[in-house]
């Protein structure tokens, strides 16, 4: 069994996620009436700066806000994300991500075709799904398994795909689930993911667990990975994986 996260292993979605970070605080019918690239070129370059720090640190989509803090293009530690993160009040947090998932819908549904465009698949991904079709691939992300599905429909992949979990925050669960449902333990199943928490909470299960060196990772989650020994997949080898 395959199970896959998406941003970061499957798609390159950094625009995407970026925009709707940044106008989660925005009316979504509003943003959603006004062409993508407008949207985009109007995105300071300064908020760009910051959330491709964040990007690296972030597991959900909630964790993106702290890219909103002048304070983030700071980071340099993952105790200095996590102190940004904690300081954003409970209730602001939640009513930022719903914004944000919020403004994701809009767009999507507005203007699909710009949306899809924002999602680019990884080299090796198509190949790798299709040889995996009728094997029990499945996907689980942070991301909302809506818009999960309209991009693998966007590239022929809807498929090759059984199930997606998503706006999903325990993968390891996820997984020992995804495993249960068919009747195999967890050794069986063979996970990839861009972030090393994920990677070494799945691995903890029994199962092959594959850190995607592609993805986006920091400094210290190299040196986490070293000290853990978690093996790591690099691009190339989709071509030849099999699980």
């Amino acid at each position: 069994m395959l199970v896959l996260d998406f941003d970061g292993v499957i798609a390159d979605a950094f625009t995407e996620c970026a925009l709707v970070t940044y106008y989660a605080d925005h009316d979504p019918e509003r943003v959603a009436a006004k062409p993508i690239r407008e949207l985009a070129d109007a995105v300071p370059a300064g908020f760009l700066d910051r959330f491709r720090v964040v990007r690296g640190y972030a597991r959900l989509l909630g964790d993106f806000m702290v890219a909103r803090a002048p304070a983030a293009e700071g980071i340099g530690t993952v105790a200095d994300y996590g102190a940004l993160l904690s300081g954003i009040p409970p209730k602001q947090l939640a009513a930022l991500t719903a914004g944000a998932t919020a403004v994701r819908g809009a767009l999507r549904g507005a203007q699909r075709g710009a949306w899809l465009d924002m999602h680019t698949l990884y080299p090796g991904v198509h190949e790798l799904l299709h040889r995996h079709r009728g094997r029990g691939t499945s996907i689980v992300t942070a991301k909302d398994a809506d818009s999960v599905w309209e991009i693998l429909g966007h590239y022929g992949l809807e498929n090759t795909v059984v199930e997606v979990i998503g706006e999903c925050s325990d993968k390891r669960t996820a997984v020992l689930d995804l495993a249960g449902g068919d009747g195999l333990p967890a050794r069986a199943v063979t996970f990839i993911d861009d972030h090393i928490t994920n990677a070494l909470a799945v691995r903890d299960t029994g199962a092959t667990s594959l850190w995607a060196w592609w993805g986006y990772h920091t400094d210290e989650h190299i040196e986490r990975a070293i000290a853990r020994r978690q093996r790591r997949i690099y691009l190339p080898e989709l071509a030849t994986l099999t699980a």
